[in-house]
């Protein structure tokens, strides 16, 4: 005895998994778009874009616009490098943890944490 589905179900089960199918690409784009916009926000000609586009509201004239952007350059400036101070003050705090424990490792450990160990990121790779 051969089972049938109704119209009814086959469309319910076509749409359903339609609507899950949609749900899931919708996820990963919304991921992928989310980390580009994240890796957009840590570059410094976006942080200068922002604050000049801040600027603009307050309707400048073009010799305080070329002041702002003076200032706004200066600022980016100092901030890259305060920036990449930090990640460098990280890394060497993570490095001397890392060597720390290293030390306590087995030879065979130390195989597998040399696999694991976090390495760090260039910087100003840019």
């Amino acid at each position: 005895m051969a089972m049938s589905l109704s119209r009814r179900t086959k469309a319910g089960c076509l749409i359903s998994m339609l609507i899950v199918m949609s749900m899931g690409a919708g996820f990963m784009l919304g991921i992928l778009v989310s980390k580009g916009l994240q890796k957009k926000k840590e570059d410094p000609v976006f942080w200068k874009q922002a604050a000049m586009k801040h600027l603009e509201k307050l309707h400048p004239n073009d010799a305080q616009r070329a002041k702002f952007e003076s200032h706004t350059d200066k600022a980016v400036t100092e901030l890259s490098a305060l920036r990449e101070e930090g990640i460098k003050d990280v890394w060497e705090i993570v490095l001397r943890a890392t060597a720390d424990i290293q030390q306590e490792l087995s030879p065979e450990q130390r195989e597998t944490f040399e696999k694991i160990r976090p390495k760090p990121p260039e910087i100003g790779a840019k």
